[in-house]
This record gives structure tokens, C-alpha cells and sequence, in this order.
């Protein structure tokens, strides 16, 4: 009478072919080995969603109270600051990191002036020779302190 065969004695090959098969295919001619291979794809970006005009940027910072608002056309806008918080705020700044290399480019807030804690207030913006294509990131700052990062919303 003969013997049974284990199921290990069936699997094993089986197994070391399905691996040898695998390890073969390369997924179209492309060579398998990572130390080599270089890839040349492009990762997408996210298109924009910002409906404004061409050339056109709204910015918001808005945290425990405060909400600056930062419009602009090409190099020129406005700033609107509502200071609900119970601090007084030194004269606004903000400064542009360029998008091109990341050089820190400082903007100008024409009359620039305290705004006491409950106010309102509003600036004209300048960022020179700077457009909305430009800006890497927009910073807001107040006296000599950075607030951080605005973000764009249109």
C-alpha cells in the first residue's frame, strides 16, 4: 500500500516556484533592483481652488481673538485687524518668505499703529516688487513679535 504524502512535500515546491515567479517579474521590463532604479515621475500638486482675479490673494490669521485680514492686487492690498482679544497690540508688520528660494522679504504697512484690545483697524499693505505669485508665506508680526503664518483663503 503506499504511503501518503505530507502536505508539507506538496506546499514546499509549490511554494519555491510561486516565490521564484514573483521574484522574476518586474512589472514591465523595468529593472527589480531599488539601488539602481531611478524614477523621474512627478508627484502631482493640488490644483487651486482660489476663484479670484489673476493676480489677486486674500490672506486670514485668525487665533485666540484675533483676525487679520490681508487683501491684496499684485504688490498692493490691505490689512484689516479686529483685536477681540483683551491684549493691546503693537503697530502691525509682515514679511514674505519668496516662493522661488525661501529669502525672507520684509513687506510694509503704510501708517502702521497700535490697535488696543476691543478695536478695529485698517492698513494699507505694500510688498514692493513682490506679486501674489511670489509669496512662499505670508508672516504677520506686531512690534517686534512674530505671530505666524497666514493662510491663503482666496
Amino acid at each position: 500500500m503506499p504511503r501518503p504524502m505530507k502536505p508539507t512535500r506538496v506546499l514546499l515546491p509549490a511554494l519555491l516556484v510561486l516565490a521564484i515567479a514573483l521574484t522574476a517579474c518586474d512589472g514591465g521590463g523595468q529593472s527589480s533592483n531599488a539601488a539602481t532604479k531611478t524614477s523621474s515621475a512627478v508627484v502631482p500638486t493640488p490644483a487651486e481652488t482660489f476663484t479670484g482675479a489673476p493676480g489677486t490673494a486674500t490672506y486670514e490669521y485668525a487665533n485666540e481673538g484675533l483676525l487679520v485680514t490681508v487683501k491684496l492686487d499684485g504688490s498692493d492690498g490691505t490689512m484689516d485687524v479686529k483685536n477681540s482679544s483683551d491684549n493691546d497690540l503693537e503697530a502691525p508688520g509682515l514679511y514674505v518668505l519668496d516662493a522661488a528660494d525661501g529669502h525672507e522679504v520684509d513687506g510694509t504697512v503704510l501708517d502702521a499703529a497700535p490697535i488696543a484690545a476691543g478695536e478695529t483697524a485698517s492698513f494699507d499693505v505694500r510688498l514692493d516688487d513682490l506679486t501674489v505669485d511670489d509669496i512662499g508665506l505670508l508672516v504677520l508680526l506686531f512690534g517686534a513679535d512674530n505671530y505666524g503664518a497666514f493662510v491663503r483663503t482666496a
